[in-house]
């Protein structure tokens, strides 16, 4: 749902359902780390994009289609609702029935993450986001309404789970101690994202140079050894697919029994031109002396 801008302005002062996938660590687009970020105003506030903007013009949209398809009336609560033991935790739903369900309402540009309609298979940072509301509002169940690119509606229903919210609750907590405390969170250096996290946390050099410790000299020998092992499986991989090549000939495809192929097809690329960008580079060199 649109947020007023004393809403927005509250998000800053705790964790709402939105935050709550990537307080916890399962928000695929935001790590713990730049959401405490976020929080102590380290990092600007997210000010949305095309992807937002269309999804709020279409909430109408959604809903109006939720109602026709259930039956149901959907009222839009008034104010924010909070956690009765942590007021730092609170909600503003996207609605909730006459009859008492939860209601949400998302646009999604592909189906990836989402399950055969009826069932409660979503996306696991809207799981979150879901059983956070659910949780706070002491509801039993939720209607996940999407729209999924443009024309595609469908129906979803998760019912509350104790444990998982108690779990999500709990994530919580803990994250905002670090936001208090402004002591930053745990990166999962082996997320997929971690690399690009340490280009947005470390933009540019102060000039200096450090000492490396036995840690760090650990560090950097595992590194190597990752690396070594990576190019030799890539060495070998490639080989593998010369001699599959080489078997192939001139033929265009080549047929597996398990159902898969290697194909070969010629393919034209247009040059272009790499817009300038600005970044920091890091690799391993050799000292002088």
């Amino acid at each position: 749902m649109s947020l007023t801008a004393e809403q927005l302005k509250a998000r800053l002062g705790g964790i709402g359902a939105s935050d709550a996938a990537a307080a916890v660590g399962l928000n695929p687009y935001v790590t713990p780390v730049e959401l405490w970020q976020e929080k102590l105003g380290i990092a600007p506030t997210f000010g949305g994009n095309a992807a937002t903007r269309w999804g709020q013009l279409l909430e109408p949209a959604v809903r109006q289609e939720y109602a026709e398809q259930t039956g149901r009336v959907v009222r839009l609560p008034v104010g924010t609702i909070h956690h009765p033991d942590h007021r730092f935790i609170f909600c503003h739903p996207d609605g909730v029935t006459d009859d008492g369900r939860l209601y949400e309402g998302k646009t999604a540009r592909f189906a990836d993450g989402w399950g055969e309609p009826g069932t409660d298979q979503i996306p696991e940072h809207y799981l979150v986001q879901v059983q956070h509301c659910l949780c706070l509002l002491k509801l039993e169940v939720a209607d996940v309404a999407v729209l999924i690119g443009g024309q595609d509606f469908r129906l979803y229903e998760v019912h509350a789970d104790r444990e998982l919210q108690a779990a999500i609750i709990s994530g919580e907590v803990e994250f905002w101690a670090h936001v208090e405390l402004k002591t930053r969170p745990r990166i999962d250096y082996r997320s997929p994202g971690a690399l690009e996290l340490m280009r947005k946390l470390y933009p540019g050099t102060n000039g200096q140079t450090m000492q490396a410790d036995e840690r760090i000299e650990k560090l950097r020998c595992a590194y190597e050894n990752a690396r070594a092992a990576q190019v030799q499986g890539e060495r070998e991989a490639d080989a593998l697919k010369a001699e599959l090549l080489d078997c192939m000939g001139e033929a265009a495809v080549l047929k597996f029994s398990d159902g898969m192929a290697l194909r070969r097809s010629k393919v034209s690329r247009k040059g272009y031109t790499v817009e300038p960008k600005e970044y920091v580079d890091s690799r391993f060199i050799k000292l002088k002396g």
